[in-house]
């Protein structure tokens, strides 16, 4: 009997035999990760926390979303809009926290709106809940495809780092494409023309800019500008917050930066070959927010705020809200607490690592997660 993996592994070598014996890797990164039977997040074994091969925020503690459910009031408030959509929600557990929170505060949304492409974790979520928050449940609404107009919120958290990126090496001063070939019974990587003049003309720019050394290696996301204006287009009025992994262009393709920054994890294990373990491990690179914001206004979207996760939060009453979690927990739960805490906000945690974007659209607001630290000027 061959196994699922074995069958893909094949699936995978035949798309590379048939396209001249390699394929992009942005090609590569979407079947691995998205293939609608043998891609990581469509995958009967894929899951979050500890049980599964990486931790995000929410699952990390409650206190991630009541945060962001202050910022939601906020923008509510101002706007007169209270409708959110999630893209890709995980486990669910970050809308369970950020519902009941924001029903505790008399500011329940009238849709929350989750797209997720994966009918997996589609599943799951729905199943948790509506075991864990049943009363909130009608107001809860799973698409297969964006809605054509929302006005309120729209959130992604470490949604933007999984989109499939292209690869390119630069050699005697030129612009090359790293590609992915079948090679001695194993996935390797090929240098090769550029697949795409796109490609060619999104990089070269930002090679003479940043005077990117020979042998230097990054990537760059393509697939970005149709992604973002998807999005924004529907927005009629308000916000969209990315919350991810990234930088500003400056520091993204620092010269000094020569390997790029695609992530692997597999069973909490951080390693950097994507080419292992097709559909079995989760691929991500940083995201590069200059070009996000430039994408942004060219949809006539305006840049609200640029900062890290841990400004973000402290701004939003991230330690009010542990003090008052903190009258309720005994000693053990006291310290967990503190160390999720550190999690959410130490630098060689996610505190600086992770950066928060907020976008408006008909809006014009300072957002409160904003105030204590302006990052804009790394963009």
């Amino acid at each position: 009997m061959i196994l699922p993996s074995n069958t893909f592994i094949q699936y995978l070598q035949e798309k590379i035999e048939n396209q001249d014996g390699y394929i992009s890797f942005a090609d590569f990164m979407e079947l691995v990760l998205y293939h609608h039977e043998w891609g990581y997040y469509n995958s009967l074994h894929f899951d979050l926390g500890k049980q599964g091969d990486f931790i995000t925020a929410p699952e990390i503690s409650p206190l991630f979303a009541q945060c962001i459910a202050l910022q939601c009031r906020e923008i509510f408030e101002h706007s007169g809009q209270n409708q959110i959509l999630e893209l890709g929600a995980g486990t669910g557990r970050f809308a369970k926290d950020l519902l009941l929170y924001l029903e505790t505060i008399g500011y329940t949304p009238t849709t929350y709106y989750i797209y997720e492409k994966s009918k997996q974790l589609r599943e799951k979520q729905q199943r948790f809940l509506q075991s864990a928050c049943p009363h909130l449940y009608s107001h809860m609404m799973w698409l297969d495809q964006l809605p054509e107009k929302i006005s309120g919120i729209v959130i992604a958290n470490e949604v933007l780092d999984a989109l499939p990126v292209h690869c390119f090496h630069i050699k005697d001063q030129m612009m090359m494409e790293r590609c992915v070939t079948w090679k001695k019974n194993t996935f390797a990587w090929t240098i090769t023309k550029p697949t795409t003049h796109e490609l060619m003309t999104k990089v070269t720019p930002i090679q003479l800019a940043f005077s990117l050394p020979d042998g230097y290696e990054s990537e760059i996301n393509l697939g970005l500008t149709a992604f973002l204006q998807s999005i924004i287009s529907i927005i009629d009025q308000g916000v969209l917050l990315f919350i991810d992994y990234g930088y500003g262009q400056r520091e993204y393709y620092h010269p000094k930066r020569t390997h790029g920054t695609l992530s692997c994890f597999y069973q909490h294990r951080y390693h950097t070959n994507p080419l292992i373990l097709p559909g079995q491990q989760d691929i991500t690179a940083h995201v590069d927010f200059t070009r996000v914001i430039e994408i942004a206004t060219e949809r006539d979207a305006q840049l609200l705020g640029y900062t890290t996760q841990a400004a973000f939060l402290l701004a939003c009453g991230l330690l009010d809200f542990a003090i008052i979690a903190e009258k309720h927990l005994s000693p053990i739960e006291a310290i967990k607490l503190h160390q999720a805490i550190k999690c959410l906000t130490l630098p060689m945690e996610m505190g600086e690592r992770v950066k928060v974007m907020a976008i408006g659209k008909k809006m014009s607001l300072a957002p409160l997660g904003f105030q204590s630290q302006d990052r804009r000027r790394d963009l």
